[in-house]
């Protein structure tokens, strides 16, 4: 049922026989815990007070921005309604003006009025994600995050950061926040899907994060990469790339990514400094932002911190 529809069922229910009305809550509860997302969605909103939307990261999943993962539903209620409803719900103060659609029949927070939403909570590699998979689509470009920001209260430095960086046609999470490192790093001068032509094919291949000056491509590789044909595939077209044409490889994986960042950065400058003759010098500002997991510093002789 329309939710709308739901408050006056529930609210008749509750009126002619209690113990209906709360079987009818409680069904609508037991729906967050199974089900696809769509569906815990529907199943928010039927519990939620009339006008409340998908809203923050829920809203973010559902059409398909890039965030962490969050297994709380987020809704947004609008002033003087109740948010006391508990988990799994993540109840936010809702705004009557917030950019709302409809997606499947659901009041959803369109990619911009995420934008807004997460601006807050997100760190700033993780908010360049949101922005770059916003704009990555077309419909919505920087200039309209840019004109929604200046449109709300106070200066949020983190948004302009963000906003700054975010550029179309990043395929993934993790490639935005390689370009992150890179930038916080003082490494700047890259490409994003740059084109190189194979001179014997004539394909034409894009390099995730290229500096074309040196010849040297950065690239992350997901799970996907791992596949034997993705890989040998992987093996053929960066090896062309580099015998022809004389480019320089540094492929980053997760672990990489997540644990070592500063063997990344490193590895980059080699391969620039390979390449140029010159050592680029790294700003530290990227440990701000990105940590290296500790067990990386560890020999296996170490004896490891107590729990």
């Amino acid at each position: 049922p329309h939710p709308s529809s739901r408050d006056a069922t529930v609210g008749v229910m509750r009126h002619v026989d209690p113990e209906l009305a709360r079987y009818h809550q409680d069904l609508y509860a037991s729906a967050l815990d199974a089900g696809d997302l769509l569906t815990r969605c529907q199943a928010a909103l039927l519990i939620a007070p009339a006008g409340s939307y998908i809203s923050h990261f829920t809203a973010a999943r559902l059409q398909g921005l890039r965030v962490p993962d969050s297994a709380a539903i987020d809704v947004s209620v609008l002033p003087g309604r109740c948010r006391v409803l508990g988990a799994p719900l993540a109840m936010h103060r809702g705004h009557p003006d917030a950019r709302v659609r409809r997606l499947a029949g659901l009041r959803v927070s369109d990619p911009v009025q995420v934008a807004l939403e997460l601006a807050r909570t997100l760190r700033l590699p993780h908010l360049v994600g949101l922005f770059d998979s916003i704009v990555e689509e077309g419909s919505v470009t920087r200039a309209d995050l840019a004109t929604a920001y200046d449109l709300r209260p106070g200066r949020l430095r983190r948004f302009e950061d963000a906003l700054a960086l975010a550029v179309p046609g990043v395929q993934s999470l993790p490639e935005s926040l390689v370009r992150v490192l890179l930038v916080l790093a003082g490494l700047r001068d890259f490409v994003v899907q740059h084109p190189v032509k194979d001179p014997l094919t004539g394909a034409t291949y894009l390099l995730d994060l290229a500096f074309p000056r040196w010849r040297v491509a950065v690239e992350y590789d997901g799970k996907h990469h791992l596949l034997p044909e993705q890989r040998a595939a992987d093996e053929v077209r960066r090896g062309r790339i580099s015998e022809l044409l004389g480019w320089r490889f540094v492929v980053v994986n997760a672990e990489e990514l997540y644990g070592a960042p500063g063997d990344v950065l490193s590895r980059a400058a080699l391969a620039i400094n390979d390449q140029s003759g010159v050592a680029p010098r790294l700003d530290p500002a990227w440990r701000d932002y990105f940590t290296e997991h500790a067990s990386r510093h560890w020999s296996p002789e170490s004896p490891q911190p107590s729990a």
